[in-house]
């Protein structure tokens, strides 16, 4: 499997995860599991972009930076403000990773919806960076609702 056919899987399995778990845990109002995949999402997101990028990424869950630093570098144009704006999302959703799984920490609803909002971001925001024209146009759009 080359590095775009392993990133574009991993790329799929984000989407196939937040419109699943994240999706079904926001409308079931698990606003714990909302938090926690969609930091999966993120991650898995993320990594993939890396593996098109041709970039071994570490076995930890936050590559938000490690993507900015290449993608500025390998992608002509990138908007940079957008790239720390995913490195943010990232860095978040991975704090709060660990405490919503263990429930060590109650989540509520606005910050469910912003874990969804902000996953939602970062999967399109890869989707659009590593996608060639053409695929581009066969994407189907996430469904933008949050529940």
């Amino acid at each position: 499997m080359t590095n775009r056919e392993a990133g574009e899987e991993l790329i799929r399995m984000a989407r196939e995860l937040f419109g699943r778990d994240v999706q079904g845990a926001w409308q079931a109002e698990s606003y714990n599991l909302t938090i926690r995949r969609a930091q999966e999402t993120v991650e898995l997101a993320l990594k993939g972009a890396l593996r098109i990028l041709g970039t071994d990424y570490p076995k930890v869950h936050d590559v938000g930076s490690l993507f900015a630093e290449q993608a500025q570098r390998k992608i002509p144009g990138v908007d940079k403000a957008m790239l720390g704006q995913m490195a943010g999302v990232s860095r978040r959703l991975t704090a709060a990773r660990t405490p919503a799984f263990y429930l060590e920490r109650r989540y509520g609803e606005v910050e469910a919806r912003q874990a969804v909002t902000d996953a939602r971001f970062v999967l399109e925001a890869v989707e659009r960076m590593t996608r060639t024209e053409g695929e581009r146009q066969k994407d189907t759009p996430i469904d933008h609702r949050p529940g």
